[in-house]
């Protein structure tokens, strides 16, 4: 998500069209994966009838049992989340998130039309005026596992995306008789404003999986700062090792 992120914003820059951003992080999200929605999600993607088996398979007939510096509950079926540390589970969420979200904007077109031609000539503009050899794909939402970027042209336009987001997670988990996750969201570019009474808080900054988004990429100062970004932590966990002098140091 983060490098698509990169891509979208340098994009941008190069068409001169604004960029803004909100990145939400949905709180106990993987625990409210449900076993029979998620089956009828993959069937409705066509996937693989051998892979859908498969997953079926690690998440039928699963019990637990609970304790508390006591004796053991009786065994109780569990029907939402996916198993712990499963290698599937950000792909499968990944689907269950699609699915809200293609029912969130069903009525909407949200996003940021990006105009590319695959035929050379990449950095003549000119050509992307064309009419023909160009493809203009709308860029809203970037995934990765639980976490998602919202991506919008209008700075006035985010409040109703995140509106639009904000209910379909509630009318999505309710289907499923959860309760729809919390939301942290914090915005680049973005005018203040609240969604369900939560205020999206405005950066310069963000910083995701040893990566860092800034608000602009231009000048020289920028640059410093994103390879800073990312010195600093790979220098911090040298220090104090053997490897601090003979590969940090004199590499640097």
């Amino acid at each position: 998500m983060t490098y698509a992120t990169f891509q979208l914003q340098a994009k941008c820059q190069e068409m001169r069209i604004h960029l803004t951003t909100s990145f939400v992080d949905l709180k106990k999200s993987f625990d409210t994966l449900n076993s029979d929605r998620l089956s009828k999600i993959m069937q409705k993607f066509c996937g693989p009838e051998r892979f859908m088996h498969m997953v079926r398979q690690l998440h039928d007939g699963m019990t637990a049992r609970g304790t508390d510096n006591g004796p053991v509950s009786e065994a109780f079926a569990v029907t939402n989340g996916v198993k712990q540390g499963c290698i599937l589970a950000p792909t499968l969420f990944s689907l269950m998130y699609s699915a809200m979200l293609m029912d969130a904007y069903r009525d909407e077109r949200p996003g940021i039309r990006i105009a590319y031609r695959t035929d050379g000539h990449l950095l003549n503009n000119q050509r992307m005026q064309a009419p023909m050899r160009v493809s203009t794909p709308t860029v809203h939402d970037l995934l990765f596992a639980d976490d998602c970027a919202l991506n919008i042209v209008m700075e006035d336009d985010m409040k109703s995306s995140m509106n639009l987001f904000a209910e379909g997670c509630a009318n999505h988990y309710s289907q499923n008789g959860c309760h729809a996750p919390a939301a942290t969201q914090r915005g680049i570019q973005c005018s203040p404003n609240q969604v369900n009474g939560a205020q999206l808080k405005n950066v310069e900054t963000f910083a995701y999986l040893g990566s860092t988004l800034f608000h602009a990429l231009r000048g020289k100062l920028s640059i410093y700062a994103m390879l800073r970004s990312s010195l600093d932590p790979a220098s911090a966990t040298f220090q104090g090792t053997k490897l601090n002098g003979c590969v940090w140091i004199e590499r640097t």
